[in-house]
């Protein structure tokens, strides 16, 4: 008739499943809001289409950047000169890129910085658009130089 025994087993069996149901759904939630935040990063600040020589002057702080974009051929020299206005400790800095995407990382290799990051010059590895973005801490106007050779 009543056995007191399968009760619990059926108990036990109850709690495994939905304990295995709860890690379950804690993984998707997991996997879902990590995606998110990754698909969160993506530049959609405006590129400003330069050309040799050219000059520019503008503001930029916190966590946003200028971006602008110049089309080289392989083996030109590219120079990129940045300067700034502000006094205490506000800086401006610039990255020069292979990416239309800030947050890549994709920065040109074999250029030489000097003046302590002011200066950058380097020969386009190859034929196609390159990018520079512009930052500060925790603002700053600047201007900002670009010759291609």
């Amino acid at each position: 008739m009543f056995d007191h025994k399968n009760i619990g087993n059926i108990k036990m069996n109850i709690s495994r499943t939905l304990t295995k149901i709860c890690g379950l759904f804690l993984i998707v939630a997991i996997l879902f809001l990590t995606a998110g935040v990754a698909g969160a990063q993506t530049d959609s600040v405006k590129k400003k289409r330069l050309r040799s020589p050219a000059a520019v002057k503008g503001f930029v702080g916190g966590e946003s950047h200028d971006s602008y974009v110049i089309h080289a051929r392989k083996n030109q020299t590219l120079r990129v000169q940045i300067s700034w206005l502000g006094k205490g400790d506000r800086t401006a800095q610039f990255v020069v890129s292979k990416s239309a995407d800030f947050f890549s990382g994709d920065v040109v290799e074999g250029g030489k910085e000097t003046y302590n990051g002011k200066n950058w010059v380097g020969k386009v590895p190859a034929t196609g658009d390159y990018y520079v973005y512009v930052t500060a801490h925790p603002t700053a106007k600047y201007a900002l130089r670009v010759t291609l050779k």
